[in-house]
């Protein structure tokens, strides 16, 4: 991974490690946005004082994981903890993206995770689509990795 070039990679190739559950699987993975919020600050005086903008703090978005549901409940009881209050549901979650041959290319750490968001897809006779399980994860901080 470090120090290689690549071109564009493909979506959908990636892989999720969520730091203490055994079966991790996801069909899809919404990176959340990062932003810094915008201070302004004021100098000068008199009639016409200026302004300028800084950095001030970063937010993000939830990181969102899917996957189809099974009789599995790991995550269903990480949110328990996490309502719960449970002071051991943090966890370190890292998103790798692949290439062709399955090597990582650019990965994501997210320190900190928890689930913040639980929910099931619809039930719907008029439908064969499997029953989606989503967690939406806050958490501390999220780094880039090459």
């Amino acid at each position: 991974m470090p120090g290689t070039a690549h071109g564009p990679v493909a979506a959908s190739s990636f892989l999720v490690e969520v730091g203490g559950l055994a079966s991790a699987f996801f069909s899809r993975v919404e990176l959340p946005e990062a932003a810094v919020t915008e201070v302004t600050h004021r100098s000068g005086a008199g009639l016409t004082p200026a302004s300028h903008l800084e950095p001030g703090t970063s937010h993000y978005s939830h990181l969102v994981l899917s996957r189809s549901l099974t009789a599995d409940l790991e995550l269903w009881n990480w949110w328990k903890q996490a309502r719960d209050g449970d002071v051991g549901m943090h966890r370190e979650v890292v998103v790798r993206l692949l290439d062709g041959a399955g090597e990582p290319v650019m990965a994501w750490r997210f320190r900190g995770a928890f689930p913040a968001v639980h929910r099931l897809s619809p039930l719907d006779t008029t439908t064969r689509a499997p029953v989606m399980e989503t967690v939406e994860l806050a958490f501390d901080t999220m780094d880039a990795e090459s």
